[in-house]
């Protein structure tokens, strides 16, 4: 029988005011840039192979390995 091993990752949550340049995002990829405005946050990521840019609210937590 195959047995799979699964990697445990602990996860942080963070409020978007307390990312910073080089956190990875679970499931987006690595913060390049962030620029801030009056109502939210848009961040640069790495993700797959491309450079996105991803808009969120100031009050979201997103969560960083």
């Amino acid at each position: 029988m195959n047995t799979i091993l699964e990697q445990q990752t602990i996860f942080k949550a963070l409020e978007m005011a307390d990312l910073s340049v080089g956190d990875k995002l679970v499931n987006l990829g690595e913060i390049l840039e962030i620029e801030e405005s009056d109502y939210n946050y848009s961040l640069v990521i790495a993700r797959m192979g491309q450079r996105q840019v991803w808009t969120f609210h100031k009050e979201s937590t997103l969560f960083v390995e």
